[in-house]
């Protein structure tokens, strides 16, 4: 888990609660200088990025008066009334934040253990030992992949709540041995022709690290096109190994 700062703590108290709680009779501010104005700018670009960022804090939402009380006693030296020693405070978030995290993680594992316990029900899936699934939506003519090789693909990968992450725009090129598990082994099944769909554990995608906008512990789903192979060639080594890849050959279908 990320480690929180205090100052980041700090500051999502005092702009959650000023923008969450704005008075409907209050006048608009006057700005009489230019202090003034880069003050309110500053002002609006930091509630900006720390109300985006406790939004995605675990355990949340917070009681946003008492944080909005004590940043102001904080921040006007006003500690003798504190209901929390100052020393204690790093540690108390810190404790709480990875308590919630551990929660949410364990209700996305479940929630993706049930997605595939109900998704292997439908005949057209089948499973592999690792825990991969599957389906076959046109199965091609072509030859198969090894780790080693290149392959050429369309894809488009979603979560299982139809969440689209990622997808290709036009074929990319990859060496298969260098993916997540769950599509070294998935495209391994594939003829270059094919179009299949894996549904792929977490433990066969990004696991506790996630990626991007792929949350950790994401079960993840592809919709995967096999356009084409390109097997590595061996050849004597220059480097007193054995044997290299130093090309790849296309093979034809």
């Amino acid at each position: 888990m990320k480690k929180i700062g205090f100052l980041l703590l700090a500051t999502a108290f005092s702009v959650s609660m000023v923008e969450a709680k704005p008075s409907k009779s209050a006048a608009q501010t006057k700005l009489t200088s230019a202090k003034d104005s880069v003050s309110y700018a500053m002002g609006m670009e930091f509630a900006k990025s720390v109300r985006e960022n406790i939004s995605h804090l675990p355990g949340g939402p917070f009681n946003e008066t008492i944080l909005f009380e004590a940043f102001s006693k904080v921040f006007t030296n006003d500690t003798t009334t504190l209901a929390i020693k100052q020393n204690q405070t790093g540690d108390l978030i810190q404790n709480y934040l990875r308590a919630a995290q551990e929660i949410e993680i364990e209700k996305t594992k479940a929630k993706g253990k049930l997605f595939l316990d109900e998704n292997k029900k439908n005949p057209n899936v089948k499973v592999t030992a690792s825990g991969l699934q599957y389906e076959v939506i046109k199965e091609g003519n072509g030859i198969r992949p090894t780790q080693n090789d290149k392959v050429k693909v369309n894809y488009k990968g979603t979560l299982t709540d139809g969440t689209e992450f990622d997808s290709s725009k036009e074929p990319v090129v990859f060496e298969l041995g260098k993916v997540i598990p769950g599509w070294t082994e998935g495209l391994q099944l594939m003829r270059s022709g094919s179009k299949y769909k894996f549904y792929i554990p977490q433990e066969l995608g990004y696991g506790a690290r996630g990626a991007g906008s792929i949350p950790p512990y994401s079960v993840l789903i592809f919709e995967v096109e096999l356009l084409d192979v390109a097997k590595a060639q061996m050849a004597p080594a220059s480097n007193g190994a054995k044997f290299q890849f130093p090309a790849y050959q296309r093979i034809e279908r």
